[in-house]
């Protein structure tokens, strides 16, 4: 009899890893608005996590209404597209009791300078089919949030495969954390309908991040970045969570016209 993800879920191995950051590790992050570490858990955590993905994803999971999402659309019957699921800790609470978990709630909160008690976390998983050549376009990740609130955040990025410039590793902008929101757009073609993209970007700034499986990389939430086609044989799989100190209302909403452009696309794309 084939096991359920609840089944799975029962089986997260109960092991400790215990990781820190070193001054020089800080200083990058601070100065360059991201930085990467070569383990944030165990071998024994990383092939549960991997069933956990590979089921979650064969089975299309969408732990709330929309939550499954393609980023990429195929016009081709059966291909692989590149997709997401946010929020699976929603549905499956033992994802919050991972050592990822806890290690990148703990380090995110020594990046960002404040208690870990603090901050809060969701994540979300995101999904490269082999030899697929869509590229995730350049964007910072609060370009996505609501404009109602002001937000301190940092994405905990955190690969289960080897992420190569072949496989589509994250790319940034060093110090691009440090100015305003860039103006998005909304990017449309055969991308999903809320994707977006940033304009007046010198891609010729770009630094590579690649990380092997079980390392980490993180990142400011204005932070530019942008992921590269996956060009190799194997998929490419990455679990990220995001840890944010409780956002601020702001008293007038942040001018934000991609924000409306990406709710009337999915208000009218026929179901």
């Amino acid at each position: 009899m084939t096991e359920t993800i609840d089944d799975l879920m029962t089986r997260r191995p109960k092991v400790e890893f215990a990781v820190e950051l070193s001054p020089a590790c800080i200083e990058e992050f601070q100065m360059r608005g991201f930085a990467s570490i070569d383990r944030i858990t165990t071998d024994e955590e990383l092939a549960w996590l991997g069933e956990i993905y590979d089921r979650l994803f064969a089975e299309r999971v969408a732990p709330l209404p929309g939550a499954y999402v393609e980023l990429m659309r195929t016009h081709e019957a059966g291909r692989d597209a590149q997709s997401q699921i946010i929020m699976p800790e929603v549905r499956f609470a033992e994802l919050r009791q991972t050592v990822l978990w806890r290690n990148g709630r703990a380090l995110a909160a020594q990046l960002m300078g404040v208690d870990a008690s603090m901050l809060r976390g969701w994540g979300h998983m995101i999904r490269k089919p082999p030899l697929d050549d869509g590229a995730l376009p350049w964007h910072q990740d609060e370009a996505y949030w609501d404009p109602a609130f002001d937000y301190h955040a940092l994405a905990c990025w955190m690969p289960l495969d080897p992420a190569t410039v072949e496989s589509g590793c994250m790319s940034f902008i060093p110090g691009s954390h440090r100015g305003d929101l860039r103006m998005h757009h909304r990017f449309g073609g055969d991308h999903s309908d809320h994707v977006v993209y940033a304009e007046d970007v010198d891609s010729s700034l770009a630094v590579a991040a690649p990380v092997s499986a079980g390392g980490a990389v993180f990142h400011h939430c204005r932070t530019l970045h942008s992921s590269g086609p996956n060009r190799s044989r194997r998929v490419r799989r990455a679990y990220s969570n995001e840890w944010q100190i409780e956002p601020a209302r702001r008293e007038h909403p942040a001018p934000r016209p991609w924000f409306d452009e990406v709710k009337k696309a999915q208000r009218e794309r026929p179901s």
